[in-house]
């Protein structure tokens, strides 16, 4: 969801400014497939702990929501000049999510440090939100960026 005419070039990116990026619903089916193929250990079957009013727990392992965090951030970014990825900061946990909610990334450009004339390194804030607004899960992240020619 890039803004039209918006250049990613570290040098025209502007601190301070929030980019909505794509959404991802939560179905039953992705969290049942997600715990059985890397969370084995939570509940899934009827009379294990967690269960809901609907059978096995509805609510996304954490490790999911990661997942999705990282697929939403990669499809809005694969044609951005990126050059590396140096990692993530301050990962919280604020809420969950269960199947049926809506979750959107939101990213705020927060600072900028410059590595040489042609590269330097993007600090950025990102939020996952619910279809309430409510923050889900929150984390920093620092990127090396091309500058523009």
């Amino acid at each position: 969801m890039a803004v039209k005419g918006q250049s990613w070039f570290l040098n025209d990116i502007p601190l301070g400014y929030t980019h909505a990026c794509g959404t991802k619903r939560i179905t039953a089916d992705d969290i049942a497939v997600f715990k059985e193929r890397f969370a084995p250990h939570l509940p899934l079957a009827s009379g294990e702990a967690n269960l809901d009013a609907f059978g096995p727990s509805s609510l996304a392992a954490q490790a999911h929501i990661y997942a999705i965090w990282s697929a939403l951030l990669w499809e809005e970014t694969k044609d951005w000049p990126v050059l590396a990825r140096l990692g993530q900061d301050a990962l919280r946990w604020y809420g969950a999510a269960e199947a049926g909610d809506l979750l959107q990334l939101k990213v705020t450009f927060v600072g900028k440090q410059p590595v040489s004339d042609d590269r330097g390194i993007l600090i950025a804030s990102h939020e996952l939100l619910n279809q309430k607004g409510e923050l889900v899960m929150a984390l920093m992240t620092r990127t090396v960026m091309a500058r523009s020619p």
